[in-house]
Formats: C-alpha cells, sequence, structure tokens
C-alpha cells in the first residue's frame, strides 16, 4: 500500500503481517494445488495408489511364507513379541512407505516445479517458504492416505490381520509426530538439491539407504549392531517401532517413551536447523547463479 511523503512523493508502507489463519489457506492452498495438478487429475494414478502397495508388500509375505512355511513363526515372536508375519509386515510397510512418500514430495518440491514450469511463479509468490513445504507434506500426507487404504483392506480381507484397533487414536499421534519429524529430513534434501540439481540419483540414493536399514519386513535384530544403533536415530524406524508396539501388542501410547522422545528431538532440532540450512543453500544456489536452472 502506497500514501504520499510530505514532499509530495509516495511512500511505501510497511506491510501488514499476516496471522495463523492466513498462513493456513496457503499451506491448504499449496497441498490441494499439488493434489489436483499431480494427482487426483489423472484417474490412473488414483486406482494405482489402492494397487500399488502390492507391489511392496506382495513379495515380501511371499518370501516370508516360502522361509517360514506358514504365517507365523516362533523366531519372529522371541525377538519382536510378534508372532503373525503378515501382519508384522503390514504395519511396517505402512508406516515406510508414508515416510518415503513424505520424504520424495518435500525434497523434489522446488525440482518439481522446475519440471512443471511453475518455477518462477512460485519464487515470485510472497508467501513463505516454509509454507510452501509444510503445504507439500500435507499433500503428500492426504495422498498417503490411499496406500494406507489400500493396505488394511489388504490386510483385511485376505491376511487375517491381528490388529489392536482400539490403540488408532495412538497410531495417529505417533503418524503427526512423524509428520513433523519429516519436514525437517525434507527441508535439508531439498536445499541440497537446490544447488546440485541430482534429485533422482539423490533421492533414490536415500530412499534405498532408508529401505535397507529401516525394519520394514524385518525384525531390526536381524541387521549388524552397528546397522542397529544408526537405524534406531532415524524416525522411520522409531516410528515404526512404536506403532507395532501399539497396533499389535496392544501396548499405550505413554509406553512409547523412546520413540516419543526421539521423534520430538527430530520437531525440535531437525525443523529450525532444517529451515536454516534451506536458506543458505537458496542464498548458496543464488550466488552461484544456479537457482533458476534446470
Amino acid at each position: 500500500m502506497q500514501r504520499n511523503g510530505p514532499e509530495g512523493g509516495e511512500i511505501l508502507q510497511r506491510t501488514k503481517k499476516i496471522g495463523a489463519k492466513e498462513h493456513l489457506v496457503v499451506v491448504l492452498s499449496i497441498a490441494k494445488y499439488e493434489l489436483l495438478i499431480s494427482n487426483i487429475r489423472y484417474p490412473l494414478r488414483v486406482v494405482s495408489r489402492f494397487l500399488g502397495p502390492l507391489v511392496w508388500v506382495v513379495p515380501f509375505l511371499l518370501f516370508g511364507k516360502a522361509i517360514l512355511g506358514g504365517s507365523t513363526s516362533e523366531t519372529l515372536y522371541e525377538l519382536t513379541g510378534i508372532s503373525h508375519m503378515p501382519t508384522f509386515i503390514l504395519v511396517g510397510t505402512i508406516i515406510t512407505l508414508v515416510s518415503f512418500n513424505m520424504l520424495w514430495l518435500m525434497a523434489f518440491a522446488i525440482r518439481l516445479e522446475s519440471f512443471r514450469g511453475t518455477f518462477e511463479s512460485i519464487y515470485a509468490c510472497p508467501v513463505s517458504k516454509f509454507d510452501f513445504f509444510l503445504g507439500k507434506l500435507v499433500a503428500s500426507t492426504i495422498w498417503s492416505s490411499f496406500y494406507i487404504i489400500g493396505l488394511l483392506v489388504l490386510g483385511v480381507m485376505f491376511l487375517d490381520v491381528q490388529l489392536a484397533w482400539s490403540r488408532a487414536p495412538d497410531a495417529i499421534i505417533i503418524m503427526i509426530l512423524l509428520f513433523f519429524a519429516m519436514f525437517g529430513f525434507g527441508l535439508i534434501l531439498a536445499g541440497t538439491i537446490l544447488v546440485y540439481k541430482e534429485s533422482h540419483t539423490i533421492l533414490h540414493f536415500v530412499d534405498g539407504l532408508f529401505s535397507l536399514i529401516v525394519p520394514m519386513a524385518y525384525p531390526l535384530e536381524v541387521l549388524p549392531i552397528a546397522i542397529q544403533k544408526i537405524s534406531l536415530s532415524l524416525p522411520m524406524t522409531q516410528a515404526v517401532l512404536a506403532a507395532r508396539n501399539v497396533l499389535i501388542r496392544d501396548e499405550s501410547l505413554l509406553m512409547q517413551g523412546t520413540s516419543i522422545a526421539i521423534l520430538s528431538c527430530y520437531i525440535f532440532i531437525l525443523i529450525p536447523l532444517g529451515y536454516v540450512f534451506y536458506n543458505y543453500m537458496e542464498r548458496k544456489a543464488k550466488k552461484r547463479g544456479v537457482l533458476h536452472k534446470y
């Protein structure tokens, strides 16, 4: 907004600070944009979200059944306190797929706008990058719900999954903590990709590494001790362990103190760190003159 100065010229007035409601509108608008442009407008993509999890989970189930000779295992029970193999794999797959989907969309957010030809429009828009990335993460979470529905339908109808459904609210709280914990990770990867551009190379490497050490379809205890320690430091692993405890072993959320503490550390430490890192990498990209380059 402008007004006349003391000598007749125009001077700029300070823009009014926006409140939480306006930030929420921005976040939801970006989430809506992402869902409509990338996903919902293509019916086959919606269908693939329900059927896609089969590609992930069925090979693990078949291999597990071939090794165990059935759906239950005493060895699995001794290691994890869970004997039903399909239920064990199903919960681990749901949490892991959701976390990986969050990581991909967050880290790929800016590069995706380059592919669409909307990069300049996004950067010219007077909105916080924090809101932009949060909107992307909300879209990822909503889109991941199709994964969850597809896997749960598979489990209930064909695998006789044995879940403590009364603990669903506890599992939702774990997912909320994972949501914010992945935000910091995503900011760091997004900043790295903004400068070095090799988005698919970086993301495929990180995805493959996490797929190996996060106990999605096997007990954490089968990994080497050193790898176990690294895995236990990751928010995805803690979310998988906590979700299995509440949904399969029927433990309360209060009993997941270690997992909640680690997830909370990621929220309160990695989000500010990730935001500072992204801003640093953005300045670095501008200084190098590569911000706008494909």
